[in-house]
């Protein structure tokens, strides 16, 4: 079974349990995020059972969610309600060119395999239209595999900053916070 497969398996076993869910969203990066905002359409790219994806509808933007998981979709669905929000892959967005105004993923990218990470970033530089954002968050400080079932790639600032220069991003904000990097991103 592939690295994605497994990833996706595990997220299916865990959607309907609370294990896995991060009890703390920094409002600080999400009013960060939607100031930045030209327009309004956002993408939760990796949106799990749902809950930024309610905090980004919280505030006034047009939200969509996406996830590789069909548990964890269900489970959106049913704590989010009237968002829509389908099932893809992170390699071939479902989407037209230029479809967002903003793409949110938060600790998503990062269970993506450094080979697939600039894949996936060709497909967000697609899917966000040209004066877009892109927020982002990795892991730092650990070894690239799997952690109770699930995928994780760990990346340094550095590499972060040398993988989204060479996918035609700029990063003009950055938060370093312990084991974590968000960084805030736009199309050169």
């Amino acid at each position: 079974m592939d690295y994605i497969k497994q990833t996706k398996q595990r997220y299916d076993e865990l959607a309907r349990s609370h294990e896995w869910r991060h009890t703390e969203l920094t409002p600080s990066l999400v009013v960060r995020f939607t100031a930045m905002l030209t327009g309004e359409r956002i993408l939760d790219l990796g949106s799990g059972a749902g809950r930024d994806t309610l905090t980004l509808k919280r505030y006034g933007v047009h939200v969509q969610g996406m996830d590789i998981s069909e548990e964890m979709l269900a489970v959106a669905q049913q704590n989010v309600g009237d968002v829509e929000f389908q099932k893809g892959d992170f390699r071939n967005l479902p989407y037209p060119d230029q479809s967002f105004d903003g793409i949110w993923a938060n600790m998503s990218l990062l269970h993506l395999s450094r080979h697939d990470l600039p894949v996936a970033l060709s497909q967000i530089k697609r899917v966000l239209n040209d004066t877009g954002v892109l927020y982002a968050s990795f892991l730092t400080g650990g070894d690239d595999g799997f952690i109770d079932g699930l995928y994780y790639a760990f990346y340094s600032p550095n590499e972060l900053h040398e993988i989204f220069d060479k996918s035609g991003f700029a990063i003009f904000d950055e938060l370093v916070s312990g084991d974590s990097v968000h960084l805030f991103l736009r199309k050169k």
